[in-house]
Order: structure tokens, then C-alpha cells, then sequence
């Protein structure tokens, strides 16, 4: 008699062999013609190239890097030396080791610097949006104006919304823009966005635009995210286009 265990085994085997064994065709079916795909040139060869690399260096916190420390291009460009030395696996001709406390605090000084700058752009900005006086802010310390009030129904904190929108920080810079996505509105819940969206977007109907003015603690916080460096006031126009089911 077998033991049990092998017994299992014996069985389990013979299961795969009899899964592995061919079954009889289906109906012969024609397969749709493969779709022609169009050679590029060698300049479209470049720039395929340099469209990956940008797909993958704008996923990475790169951009967040260049962001908090303002790199110069000879700085840009010693960065990226480095990381093609770490794609190539290739060690640098110098010992990190010697660097040590002196690397950690040079770019430690910088990203101070950066902040204490950056501090003062942003006081500067809310104290001139507090000055006008068609500008209302809430108890949240959000700043707002609406440009087009809407429709009477508006949305909740429940809400799915779509809308246009962009979004720039106190410097003008604009980081993240519809216009750039063929103007197509984005759809979101309105309790999954910064705080200070949650609140502005109610304020409005569809078909209203309002313009958003979001310190720091209602928006990204001291960390930032992405292109957005921390403790950022940001300014939003947005126009809400529907009010979806809560999802």
C-alpha cells in the first residue's frame, strides 16, 4: 500500500499530466489582419529615445529634487552624470566617503535657503490677495472669488465632480493644467482632494468658476508633492462641468 502522502502526490501528478493533454480544437476562426505599424525616421528614433527617459524621470522624484534644490545647469548636468554612472554600473572616480557631513550639509543649506525664499513669496502673495477686498476667506483660512456662480444645485462633500482646471504656484508658475489634457474636464470625489478643494468647489454650480487661493495646511502640506514644493500657497481657477453620483 502507498503512502498516503505519495498516494496524494501520484493523484496530483496524473491531474497535471491530464490538464497538459491537447483538447480538440474549436471552429477554425480567420484572426483580424495584424494592423501596419509605421516606421519612424531616425530623428522620430531620437526622439523615442528621449520620450522614455523623460516617461520614467518624470515618474521619480527627480523633478522634486531639481524643485527644493533650484539646480543650476552645470549642477543639472553633474546630476545626471551620476545617474548615468548608476545606469551603466559604473562606480564614481571619487570615494563618497570624503564627502560625508560636508555633501549632507550643502544640500541641506540649500534646501533652507530655498525655504526661507520661498516662505517669503508665499506671506507676500496671501498678504496681497488678503488687501483685496473682492476676495472672501472662510474660517479654514481659504481665499476665494467667485467669477460665475452657476447653477442652484450644488455639489457636496460626497460628490463626484468633473472639472477644468489650473492650478500655479505664487511664483506663476502653472504645474498641473486641463489645458494641457485637451482641456477634458477631470472627474474625482470631492472627499479624496486637498481640503481646501473640498470646501471652494461647493461654493459653486455647474457651469461656475471660482478661483481658489489654498495656504499650505489646506492643500499639500510641509512635504509638497511632485513639482509642488512644500509648504506652497496655490492659487486654483476651476470650473465645475457636471455633479456625479457620490462613487
Amino acid at each position: 500500500m502507498k503512502h498516503p502522502v505519495l498516494a496524494a502526490l501520484a493523484v496530483a501528478v496524473a491531474s497535471l499530466h491530464a490538464a497538459d493533454e491537447p483538447k480538440a480544437a474549436p471552429a477554425a476562426v480567420t484572426p483580424p489582419p495584424a494592423p501596419k505599424v509605421k516606421t519612424l525616421t531616425p530623428d522620430q528614433v531620437k526622439q523615442a529615445w528621449t520620450m522614455l527617459g523623460y516617461s520614467i524621470a518624470s515618474q521619480s522624484p527627480m523633478p522634486q529634487v531639481n524643485s527644493q534644490l533650484e539646480l543650476t545647469d552645470e549642477e543639472l548636468d553633474l546630476f545626471l552624470a551620476g545617474v548615468r554612472q548608476a545606469m551603466r554600473g559604473d562606480k564614481p572616480k571619487f570615494d563618497p566617503a570624503e564627502l560625508g557631513e560636508g555633501a549632507d550639509a550643502l544640500f541641506q543649506g540649500r534646501v533652507n535657503a530655498k525655504a526661507g525664499k520661498w516662505g517669503k513669496q508665499n506671506d507676500e502673495f496671501l498678504a496681497k490677495i488678503d488687501a483685496d477686498k473682492s476676495v472672501t476667506k472662510t474660517a479654514s483660512g481659504l481665499r476665494y472669488k467667485i467669477l460665475a456662480p452657476g447653477s442652484d444645485v450644488k455639489p457636496t462633500a460626497a460628490s463626484t465632480v468633473k472639472c477644468r482646471y489650473e492650478g500655479k504656484l505664487v511664483d506663476g508658475k502653472v504645474f498641473d493644467s486641463t489645458k494641457n489634457r485637451n482641456n477634458e474636464p477631470s472627474e474625482f470625489p470631492l472627499s479624496g482632494v486637498i481640503p481646501a478643494w473640498t470646501e471652494g468647489v461647493q461654493l459653486i454650480g455647474v457651469g461656475g468658476k471660482i478661483v481658489l487661493y489654498c495656504p499650505s495646511a489646506i492643500a499639500y502640506g510641509e512635504q509638497g508633492q511632485g513639482p509642488i514644493p512644500g509648504k506652497s500657497v496655490l492659487e486654483f481657477e476651476v470650473e465645475l462641468v457636471e455633479i456625479s453620483k457620490a462613487k
